[in-house]
């Protein structure tokens, strides 16, 4: 069903994005779920078109479960489609896969949009054979196998985990396990999980390949440089005390092709900033969030904030609170009363606290070492799209510049392909490791994904194939 406008359109179909949708469908609200996916399922529920896809993680599966239900429903899904422009009006422009231009004007807009993986920079980390934790899983999920014969997994927090999880379970072998925090935080970290049942189930099927991984694991050690000739050949590890310092003199090197590396996550804002959503800075959820209230709802009117938007926490968050929206759309469009609200909700509340909880306490073992950064190489690549070095950085900074939008101006970081994803968040912690606390976004302008001339001077219509 393609109508020329929708109730609702929610952007991203991932965890939240689907089960919103799904919840919206069963009210007879017509729905439109935009998203730059092949497939639903978004970043976590990667799986191959065809084939088996199964896994022995029960959240897993229940994602897999959603996916087919949403697959069955008469839901327009918009797939390898990319949103380029959105405005205050809740007025969207939509780059489909055929690159044809379409308006949609929806009354109400949930922004789903997950998360993305950042990575404390250190010399060497843009070789060709230095692959983030999320790319790992990727391959690994839509291929079913492995793609090379070992591998050194790196990082902090519990990505790393997951990853080499998976690795050994499609049958890979790791040939080093490394990992910046010491035992008692991953016991916090663990102690955190099992309060909720869904992390609980998780972690259970897991453990035989977590217990394997932990027995090789090598605590309180981190990548602080990769070496190669044009490609990783080699990497440079050392130990850090408590308080994820290098302590000097402890370093070591070890020979390999491939390193899966990763640190934490921290949400995609950009469309909703575009949107002129405000934010709000708080480390305890990620770093830089949506501003929302308590129906989820962002500073602008009818719009809404589901999953890692509202703060870093999980499929099991972005799942609650993607039905949370859908219900809170339906109280503001009149649907349901506030009642009716309530019983359908003060479940779903209490659950998501537990899952806030579990989401702090990956925040709070993914925090940027401001002293390392601070003795980073120089010339170590900060903006990967527009190649600026660390040395650029500081140069801005000494000149007076001490926000991550002027430096963007003096610098170009930022003004890449990617418009800031990896680096504004790099550019945040270089100037705390200065001492200047920079809580704004990065500016985006439209379009919001590379688009050529050609795209964007064609034709723009309505879904349902009607004139703007």
């Amino acid at each position: 069903m393609m109508n020329k406008d929708y109730d609702v359109v929610i952007i991203g179909a991932g965890f939240a994005g689907i089960k919103a949708a799904l919840t919206l469908e069963k009210y007879d609200l017509s729905v439109c779920v935009v998203d730059e996916g092949l497939l639903p399922g978004g970043q976590f529920i990667r799986y191959k078109k065809n084939g088996e896809n199964s896994s022995k993680i029960p959240t897993y599966n229940k994602g897999l479960a959603l996916v087919k239900e949403f697959n069955e429903s008469s839901i327009t899904y918009l797939n390898r489609s990319e949103l380029i422009f959105i405005n205050e009006k809740k007025e969207i422009l939509v780059k489909l896969s055929d690159n044809s231009l379409k308006m949609i004007v929806p009354k109400t807009i949930i922004f789903a949009t997950g998360a993305r993986e950042i990575v404390q920079p250190f010399k060497g980390w843009d070789l060709p054979g230095v692959i983030t934790t999320g790319a790992m899983q990727i391959l690994l999920k839509t291929s079913g196998k492995t793609f090379c014969d070992e591998i050194v997994i790196a990082g902090s927090g519990i990505l790393h985990y997951a990853a080499g999880a998976t690795w050994l379970e499609k049958g890979g072998k790791i040939k080093s396990f490394y990992d910046v925090n010491s035992f008692p935080n991953k016991f916090k970290m663990l102690t955190s999980a099992l309060a909720s049942n869904e992390k609980r189930a998780d972690f259970f099927a897991m453990l035989p390949d977590m217990l394997k991984i932990q027995m090789n694991a090598k605590n309180n050690i981190k990548v602080i440089e990769a070496k190669g000739d044009k490609k990783l050949e080699a990497i440079v590890l050392a130990k850090v005390d408590g308080n994820g310092n290098v302590i000097k003199g402890s370093e070591f090197e070890q020979e390999t092709s491939l390193l899966a590396i990763g640190n934490g996550l921290v949400a995609n804002l950009d469309v909703a900033t575009a949107a002129g959503c405000e934010t709000i800075y708080d480390e305890k959820l990620g770093g830089l969030v949506l501003k929302t209230n308590h129906l989820l709802e962002t500073s602008q009117k009818d719009i809404f904030a589901a999953g890692a938007p509202s703060g870093i926490g999980g499929a099991d968050k972005a799942e609650l609170e993607g039905e949370i929206c859908a219900y809170s759309v339906l109280l503001n469009q009149k649907v349901i009363d506030a009642n009716v609200y309530y019983e359908l909700t003060k479940d779903l509340f209490i659950s998501r606290t537990k899952a806030i909880s579990f989401g702090k306490t990956l925040s709070s073992m993914q925090k940027f070492n401001l002293e390392e950064i601070k003795n980073l190489d120089e010339n170590t690549t900060i903006c990967r799209c527009e190649n600026i070095k660390l040395k650029d950085i500081n140069e801005a900074i000494n000149f007076g510049l001490i926000s991550i939008n002027s430096i963007k101006k003096k610098t170009r970081a930022g003004m890449g392909n990617c418009q800031g994803k990896t680096c504004s968040e790099l550019v945040r912690a270089i100037l705390q490791s200065h001492g200047h606390n920079d809580t704004n976004h990065i500016k985006t302008r439209a379009p919001l994904k590379p688009t050529s001339i050609d795209i964007l001077a064609g034709e723009i219509t309505f879904l349902d194939g009607s004139k703007v």
